[in-house]
């Protein structure tokens, strides 16, 4: 779908912002290139936080929602990690983020859902949401309980914005990130496979998830695996093995985060060291290509990057754009 002219698209934001603020996004060459805005926080509807979006200017006709998946370093108490998370999804988003021209290239809208890190009751611990860890799973009465289920409710809410506009978003969208975000994204994945079309990771894969729940007559514990995720979804193992993923590490990505207390419980960490390795770079990456080789999974697709370390190259960039490219042009 082309928006052709500027009152139009005009109108057509606004009608799916609604209440919500629009903003003009400007593109590095200067000239206006889609629309900004955050969308509201509707706790009566399942989610407790907003969303930045990326509308680009132009629009193809059955649109697929990206999730950027959050990921920041720093941590604070709730108003604060609110703020923090707020100004990463700003920069990623805005022109010069390569989301903001995965999206606008794909033309398609993008999101990042505005869920906080914040710390936890001990001092130096957080509640490490974007990751999807046991602890944030476990949480309760809670804005941030269950950040995943948020991201659906939001997700319905985001397709009514848009079928009020007249455009019919895909039912399914892409979810994608680097670091915690592509935590986020393979993570998420697992437990929802079944709203996901496509899910793109890196610098995540030291501390991957299976879709098993036992290996080698061992129970998986999240977030090794599903060996302990009845109560929390209803594990779909042939849709997961549907949906188009593709994994990348650096091969100089020594960032493991398996050691560390709002990453992995002990019993955690002894497991995944038990089974799969304590070095992170190469031995459980590979060890991961090998088991997705072994387990059948040809949905999943792992590339490791020479010479890179904890970051995405352009080289990656641009084979990400082409893998989705051809996923979101094949319906």
């Amino acid at each position: 779908m082309q928006m052709e002219e500027r009152h139009s698209t005009e109108n057509l934001i606004n009608s799916i912002a609604g209440n919500d603020p629009v903003k003009e996004s400007v593109g590095q060459d200067g000239r206006a290139d889609g629309f900004l805005f955050t969308g509201s926080p509707k706790p009566e509807q399942g989610f407790h936080f907003g969303y930045f979006m990326y509308v680009p200017s132009l629009l193809r006709e059955e649109p697929v929602l990206i999730v950027e998946g959050p990921a920041v370093g720093e941590v604070g108490p709730m108003d604060r990690a609110c703020e923090i998370v707020y100004e990463k999804a700003k920069f990623e988003l805005s022109a010069g983020g390569f989301p903001h021209g995965l999206a606008k290239t794909l033309q398609c809208p993008i999101i990042m859902p505005l869920f906080p890190r914040p710390q936890g009751k001990d001092n130096g611990t957080d509640i490490f949401t974007h990751a999807l860890t046991s602890a944030a799973m476990s949480v309760t009465d809670s804005p941030i309980e269950r950040v995943d289920l948020q991201l659906t409710a939001m997700f319905q809410d985001i397709r009514s914005r848009f079928l009020s506009a007249g455009i019919k978003l895909h039912d399914k969208f892409i979810v994608k990130g680097f670091s915690a975000g592509g935590v986020f994204a393979h993570r998420f994945t697992m437990l929802h496979p079944q709203y996901v079309l496509a899910a793109v990771g890196g610098g995540n894969m030291h501390s991957f998830t299976l879709p098993l729940k036992t290996y080698q007559g061992e129970t998986l514990i999240w977030p090794n695996g599903m060996g302990n995720m009845d109560s929390y979804c209803n594990f779909d193992p042939d849709r997961y093995k549907a949906v188009k993923q593709l994994f990348y590490m650096g091969d100089r990505d020594h960032h493991d985060s398996v050691p560390y207390e709002d990453s992995y419980t002990e019993d955690e960490r002894r497991q995944i060291y038990r089974l799969f390795g304590k070095t992170a770079m190469p031995d459980r990456w590979n060890r991961y290509q090998e088991l997705v080789r072994e387990l059948g999974l040809d949905n999943i697709e792992c590339r490791t990057l020479p010479g890179i370390d904890h970051r995405p190259g352009n080289e990656i960039r641009d084979y990400i754009i082409r893998f989705l490219r051809d996923i979101v042009d094949a319906f």
